[in-house]
């Protein structure tokens, strides 16, 4: 692997099926960005130059170039759907395999590569790697970290994979990029006799314009389809960590949360509340089912890779529970 290197060789690499994994490795490392979302970036001692006798110190920034890295940054991140799209393709055919459509977030699709035995460091294997790995499963999947279930809802790109592929089940994986995008701002400080009061009013309303989002996608899904399975969550309690950026700094910082029981309280009461959401509207449809993960994952960093998401043994924890219903759906 050469460093620097020119925008011509880097763009092979990545299109080279029997170099991607150790180019990703090499080039790239995964970045969190927000709560639920994060991308792949040039790892900062990478120098990308016009040619190799062009000395530089860095990235060349000059226009063209800086649009020609943008692509390269695009094509890193979008490389894990893209690996699942061949195996679902390849998998077609094999009809003692169940197809799944599955729509998500980072739950769903942790930013992630692995090939040929070469890992990125801050990779997770989420909850549908698991489920791919089962030998009677055969998943299209629409997920991306950072998706939010408003663009969810207005895309409805699942319609037309729910009407291509004729899935046994459809799962659903949002809202949590939604609310704890802008988290931080609803957090003030408090009252210790009451938890509640170290939020903002705001936070029930954010939660009911989730539901409303929730609400429309399944009228319409349960109306196109009133035979389907869909199976939905409410995620577990995650780990408001005190260096934790998103979640557990806001609330020191604006809260003055200081004690980790009192965060983990604070994200009880929400958690829970957003769980009650998709549980009433769950039992509103015949065919929409509701997995509750709460207390899934123990509350012990050796379960946690950060404080949104649970690592390779926290989501195999919440993996069986969705094979679990799967099959007690006969799926």
């Amino acid at each position: 692997m050469k460093n620097p290197i020119t925008i011509e060789d880097l763009k092979a690499l990545l299109n080279d099926e029997n170099k991607v994994a150790e180019t990703m490795e090499f080039y790239f490392e995964y970045v969190p960005t927000g709560p639920f979302t994060g991308e792949y970036q040039l790892k900062s001692h990478i120098q990308i130059v016009k040619n190799y006798n062009f000395q530089t110190t860095g990235v060349v920034e000059s226009a063209p170039l800086f649009n020609i890295k943008e692509k390269l940054l695009n094509d890193a991140n979008n490389i894990a759907r893209k690996q699942r799209d061949k195996l679902f393709l390849k998998r077609k055919t094999d009809r003692n395999r169940r197809i799944l459509v599955t729509e998500g977030d980072s739950w769903f699709q942790y930013p992630r590569y692995k090939k040929l035995g070469i890992t990125l460091s801050k990779e997770v294997k989420d909850v549908i790697d698991y489920i791919i790995e089962e030998p009677g499963y055969n998943v299209k999947s629409l997920d991306a970290a950072g998706d939010v279930i408003r663009n969810m809802f207005h895309l409805s790109e699942y319609i037309d994979a729910i009407r291509q592929y004729k899935p046994q089940a459809f799962i659903l994986s949002g809202g949590g990029n939604d609310f704890f995008e802008v988290f931080p701002n609803m957090v003030t400080q408090g009252n210790s006799d009451s938890i509640d009061t170290y939020l903002k009013i705001s936070w029930s309303t954010e939660i009911k314009v989730i539901e409303t989002y929730y609400k429309g996608l399944l009228e319409i899904l349960t109306k196109e389809f009133p035979d389907l399975p869909i199976i939905l969550h409410g995620y577990d309690y995650i780990m408001p960590r005190p260096d934790g950026k998103w979640i557990g700094k806001p609330m020191i910082d604006r809260g003055k949360l200081n004690l980790d029981k009192d965060r983990k309280t604070l994200i009880k009461l929400i958690m829970d509340k957003f769980n009650q959401m998709i549980l009433d509207l769950s039992n509103e449809y015949s065919n929409v089912y509701f997995i509750d993960l709460r207390n899934t994952v123990p509350q012990d960093d050796s379960f946690w890779h950060d404080e949104i998401h649970p690592n390779d043994h926290g989501f195999r924890l919440v993996a069986d529970k969705f094979i679990s219903k799967l099959k007690s759906l006969g799926i």
